[in-house]
């Protein structure tokens, strides 16, 4: 069965819309799925901002060693655990880590505040990402997400959010949940082509490549991806969740010198969170056994 025919099985009986885009970077083996359809990036967004972050530190912009202090001002809702420790100091190199392995809201959006949202829209272009875009911070996005406009922090909002997202109210007409570039969207084939730079060390200096990576195979939540893989698997990736968007997108060694895969699945409309993160493992799992069997490098 060819490698395309294995996605298509896995999703057949899928509820929600896949994008999925994999690629093995040795023998060029490629197949893919709406690789151009816009998706909600949810906590995907973090890798463009990675990206950027350490182009920035490579030009001297940014000192990924100088410390910040994250105050109450800086709490963002969602996940992460800066939140609990605030008030704290911590390097900007903290930050980034803590925006890729655990999501935290807070990082990310301290490194927003930092680096610019424009900045990451530019650089994204200048390598090629021609269908990404970032126009929310997370705050803003958590607050369109249940239908308050994106507006300045006050603890009263924070905690409206909160309330909001435990009893439910999410608007489902919200721009968040829209192919619109106006959004934070992406596709498989751009995300997919940042994470191909990073694997092949092409982007930025092979020490921000490698610092990446490092951080990317750090990953904590590993349901998607990771999930059904041998334990021993070296996956660097990020997750991504909103309502029913369910994301990952990554990079992963495979054994007895057989290659680099790169995959990334968004996906929108998914019966339930679980079922979303059930199908990425199992297209994660059909492309890994493909090349596995089928590549000798």
């Amino acid at each position: 069965m060819s490698l395309q025919n294995r996605l298509e099985e896995v999703l057949h009986d899928a509820t929600g819309n896949f994008g999925v885009y994999v690629k093995h970077l040795e023998s060029g083996e490629t197949a893919a799925i709406n690789q151009n359809r816009f998706f909600q990036a949810a906590s995907v967004f973090k890798v463009p901002i990675l990206a950027t972050l350490y182009r920035d530190a490579e030009m001297n912009r940014v000192d990924l060693h100088q410390r910040i202090r994250l105050e109450e001002k800086d709490l963002v809702n969602g996940s992460g655990i800066f939140r609990e420790l605030i008030p704290v100091e911590v390097t900007i190199k903290n930050l980034a880590t803590m925006m890729i392995i655990v999501s935290d809201n807070v990082g990310t959006d301290k490194i927003l505040q930092i680096i610019g949202k424009e900045t990451v829209n530019q650089y994204m272009k200048e390598i090629g990402l021609n269908n990404t875009y970032i126009r929310f911070s997370c705050w803003e996005l958590l607050c369109s997400c249940v239908g308050l406009q994106p507006q300045s922090f006050s603890l009263e909002v924070y905690h409206d959010i909160n309330r909001r997202f435990k009893n439910g109210e999410i608007d489902s007409n919200s721009i968040v949940f829209q192919e619109s570039i106006e959004n934070n969207v992406t596709t498989a084939a751009d995300i997919a082509k940042l994470l191909q730079l990073i694997a092949s060390k092409q982007l930025i200096s092979q020490h921000a490549c490698d610092d990446m990576f490092e951080i990317l195979a750090k990953q904590q939540f590993r349901n998607r991806i990771p999930n059904l893989l041998p334990e021993n698997t070296i996956v660097g990736h990020k997750t991504g969740t909103v309502a029913s968007v369910v994301n990952d997108a990554g990079i992963v060694k495979l054994p007895d010198k057989k290659g680099t895969l790169i995959i990334t699945a968004f996906s929108i409309g998914n019966k339930t969170e679980a079922e979303g993160a059930r199908k990425i493992a199992e297209l994660s799992k059909a492309a890994y056994d493909h090349f596995l069997n089928r590549v000798t490098v």
